[in-house]
């Protein structure tokens, strides 16, 4: 392949990543498919399939630049507080917000599933790993340093975090009389690490 034929190649590869990430912004995950990509470009299907296998690696391709941001936001949010436990509840209002923000993004890497056979590619299982070792990290001191106990606890707060986002984007919060997304965000995560705590000192 010539250079000319490079830089074309990588156009088309960046084209079809901006081209789709804004149908899921706009129309959630269930607008994505080569044929409407293909349209919205303007060019063949089968030209799709010169720089994507298939739509799963559209897909994690997209899911991956949601990651980074989500990290980036992260770090930047709660990287100048010196105390763990504000650390975290800062972590879990950036993280309510960017949910918030960024809804039919964050929905696509939750939602999205590969086809059976398949397997998350290594280069975007660590991303996910990176943030999970993120709050492992961010968790350690308040529980004495334990490692296991730190990696129980980032998941403990992910999955809790992740349900209550899932709840208030879907507006089933209403439904249960709860108070905002934030205020729960917050109410878990301090309840949780404090409880930790505690278990050091009995």
């Amino acid at each position: 392949m010539g250079r000319g034929q490079k830089v074309e190649y990588g156009q088309l590869r960046a084209t079809v990543i901006e081209v789709s990430t804004e149908m899921v912004m706009a129309h959630g995950s269930t607008s994505l498919s080569i044929r409407k990509i293909a349209k919205k470009i303007g060019c063949a299907v089968g030209t799709i399939y010169n720089v994507f296998s298939n739509l799963d690696e559209i897909i994690l391709t997209v899911n991956s630049t949601t990651l980074s941001e989500l990290q980036s936001r992260l770090l930047a949010d709660t990287g100048q507080k010196d105390d763990a436990l504000a650390a975290l509840i800062g972590l879990g209002q950036s993280y309510v917000a960017f949910c918030r923000e960024n809804y039919n993004l964050w929905s696509l890497v939750l939602e999205h599933k590969l086809a059976p056979g398949s397997t998350l590619p290594e280069w975007h299982q660590q991303q996910v790993d990176d943030l999970f070792l993120l709050v492992t990290r961010m968790t350690a001191p308040l529980v004495a340093d334990d490692n296991e106990r730190a990696e129980r606890a980032a998941r403990v707060l992910w999955a809790g975090l992740h349900g209550i986002c899932a709840l208030a984007m879907s507006g089933k919060l209403d439904v249960v009389h709860a108070e905002s997304a934030e205020v729960l965000a917050e109410s878990l995560v301090r309840n949780y690490l404090l409880g930790l705590r505690a278990e050091d000192m009995v």
